[in-house]
């Protein structure tokens, strides 16, 4: 069949989320309670933190929510900077302007969405409280050796990991190399509890401060807080989801391996895994050589395979309205956003899929 007679079939960038525990979890948080404190919401909390294998994690509403909690649990007074790269979401930066915070704007590495070391001890100031990294599309990054470096300042890293449920690094959660790591659960993430997030630590005093700041400073009055708990039926859908993390990373996996193996055009690779790194196949990172990466991104959308590029016309944040403002020259960052599409990878391809992606892709050449 000619890929003239089958344009216009969509490839969905997101997939189905609907397991078969769905409904019996959410029998029993609409019988134990619905609350943001409700038993379902602990048990969501529990099943996530002997998962990553960490002490402590806090359930919210959404992903910008985790970002706004996790700077809750540093210390910072108002005109204190965030160090955080051009390269992610704007739904990362606006909780840092919402604390009135000032975001600066480092560049990543080459071919990487990692901060460039060199560039972030530029931006280091006496006013930095914390840094935040946010690896995309969940490709893993250095932050081992960001963190290391940062401890070595007194400086928390906080990872924004909307993208990298499971991802790993050096044998381990990417999440396990940070003070903080928040999650995002929207309906288009790699867990979906419809909308929410959640954040996770090691250290039992920042837990206790992001979690009394999503609960309105606990009610005591002594201090700040606001509600982002998440309610008890997502937190049911979150929990009979979590059961599926491990298959759905598997599945994923297997894609990506199968896509690539099947893809064979020198117009583009797939942006490079860092040594050590584990990508989750959230999506697959596709990386145009020698000529603009939106050529790609218009012509894979034009036979149906969907691209968040395309979607969202990623650009570095800076050049956004609200934050020209706050502009640096990030050259490498720039590069890479111009050099990318994503493809879908999510469990609910089938085999013809897969093959129709690789044709597509495969049949592609750069004006």
């Amino acid at each position: 069949m000619s890929l003239a007679a089958v344009s216009t079939r969509t490839i969905a960038q997101k997939c189905s989320h609907a397991t078969a525990d769905d409904l019996r979890e959410l029998e029993w948080a609409l019988h134990s309670g619905l609350t943001g404190t409700s038993q379902i919401v602990d048990e969501y909390e529990a099943a996530l933190a002997a998962l990553y294998g960490v002490r402590h994690v806090i359930a919210v509403s959404s992903g910008a929510a985790s970002v706004t909690a996790a700077l809750a649990g540093v210390d910072f007074r108002p005109g204190d900077e965030v160090i955080v790269a051009p390269t992610g979401p704007i739904c990362t930066v606006l909780p840092i302007l919402s604390l009135g915070l000032v975001p600066v704007f480092c560049d990543v590495a080459p071919d990487s969405f990692g901060l460039d070391p060199v560039d972030l001890r530029r931006c280091i100031s006496d006013r930095t409280c914390a840094v935040i990294e946010v690896p995309m599309w969940g490709y893993p990054i250095r932050s081992d050796a960001t963190w290391a470096y940062l401890r070595e300042a007194g400086i928390p890293l906080i990872q924004d990991l909307a993208h990298a449920h499971m991802t790993r690094l050096n044998g381990t959660w990417l999440a396990h190399h940070g003070e903080i790591s928040c999650f995002s659960t929207h309906d288009c993430k790699f867990i979906s509890t419809g909308e929410g997030g959640f954040v996770m630590t090691d250290d039992d005093e920042r837990a206790a401060r992001i979690r009394a700041y999503t609960r309105f400073g606990n009610l005591t009055g002594e201090t700040l807080g606001i509600n982002l708990k998440l309610g008890g039926l997502q937190a049911a859908l979150g929990l009979a989801r979590s059961r599926q993390l491990g298959a759905n990373l598997q599945h994923r996996q297997r894609n990506r391996e199968r896509l690539l193996g099947m893809l064979d055009n020198p117009a583009f690779r797939e942006m490079p895994v860092v040594v050590g790194g584990e990508v989750n196949a959230y999506s697959l990172l596709l990386q145009a050589v020698g000529h603009d990466g939106r050529e790609l991104v218009h012509y894979q959308q034009r036979h149906g395979i969907e691209s968040d590029i395309g979607k969202y016309d990623n650009q570095p944040l800076y050049q956004l309205p609200l934050l020209t403002r706050y502009q640096r020259d990030c050259p490498n960052a720039a590069r890479l956003l111009r050099s990318l599409t994503t493809v879908p990878l999510h469990p609910d391809l089938v085999d013809d899929d897969l093959h129709y992606i690789a044709k597509v892709l495969n049949d592609y050449s750069p004006a």
